[in-house]
């Protein structure tokens, strides 16, 4: 069964994606992957006309097929890349059932549907208008503060929060969605982490107030930062990114992109960002280009 889509900019929906792409993902320098295809005329916009998500899971299947064929046997491809736009799909309205498809896919539960594999050789990227992942502590949570955290093992989140004291809330490499914290018992670090290293970065949503066991802290205290708008895009849209371009990039590069990306967004905050998505194609180039200077 053909699940139907239509190609490059054929509809209002491509139009409004690409020009939203053009003034913050591409235009503020966010996404060197967008930027670079950008640039060399292989940014593929796409819409999907199915309303669920197993239409939209035909033509990912779809699109990612086109991408890995361009990569074309050994050589290193030029840097591609498709954002497939979703407006149809009324389930999500919402960021949040957006988001769980997304994060379902290659795992045991994957409710995309995509052939065993494929989800192994690309990146999916979620933008959506009502993004919201990232938010700042609240005003009462400082440095000095002691509170309650998680902490990463390999990447992943442990289950249990520790005691821990913030001692940096402004890095340059991660702005305000991360914090520095000292744990107080390194012995809870068993399972992998080195027991000297007691202090990490972790994301803000990982910290609980100070009493042990108590709930994450309520998002009605806690400010949403400007770095969500980077991700809010005029419809649900999958940003596909081929792995074999990502691996083009060492470590330095990606450290690089998150660094420059936390001072933009600091730099600009809410109001600059309104600003850009708020006016015309020229006056909004000549605020981004005041952002790389």
């Amino acid at each position: 069964m053909m699940y139907p889509h239509q190609d490059d900019d054929d509809t209002k929906y491509a139009r409004e994606v690409r020009k939203w792409a053009m003034k913050i993902p591409v235009g503020l320098g966010l996404c060197p992957w967008a930027g670079t295809a950008t640039k060399r005329g292989l940014l593929r916009i796409t819409t999907c006309d199915g309303d669920t998500p197993t239409a939209v899971s035909h033509v990912l299947e779809h699109e990612i097929k086109l991408l890995i064929d361009n990569c074309g046997g050994t050589t290193p491809p030029p840097l591609s890349t498709t954002l497939l736009v979703c407006p149809h799909v009324t389930t999500w309205v919402e960021f949040q059932p957006f988001d769980d498809f997304l994060q379902s896919i290659g795992k045991n539960n994957n409710k995309c549907m995509l052939p065993s594999g494929m989800t192994d050789l690309v990146t999916l990227v979620a933008f959506h208008p009502k993004f919201l992942r990232w938010h700042a502590l609240p005003d009462d949570i400082g440095i000095g503060s002691t509170v309650q955290s998680h902490w990463g093992t390999f990447g992943k989140k442990s289950v249990q929060t520790a005691t821990a004291t913030i001692i940096e809330t402004n890095n340059i490499a991660f702005g305000l969605r991360k914090v520095k914290v000292r744990f107080h018992n390194v012995d809870l670090f068993g399972s992998g982490v080195d027991n000297r290293n007691q202090e990490q970065f972790v994301p803000t949503d990982w910290i609980h107030a100070s009493n042990e066991g108590c709930a994450p802290l309520p998002l009605s205290t806690r400010t949403q930062l400007p770095d969500n708008i980077m991700h809010q895009s005029p419809y649900p849209t999958i940003h596909v990114i081929v792995n074999q371009d990502l691996a083009s990039l060492c470590i330095r590069d990606v450290s690089r992109v998150k660094r420059l990306n936390a001072q933009r967004m600091t730099k600009l905050g809410w109001e600059g960002l309104e600003r850009i998505l708020g006016k015309g194609d020229d006056m909004a180039t000549e605020e981004q280009e005041a952002v790389h200077n």
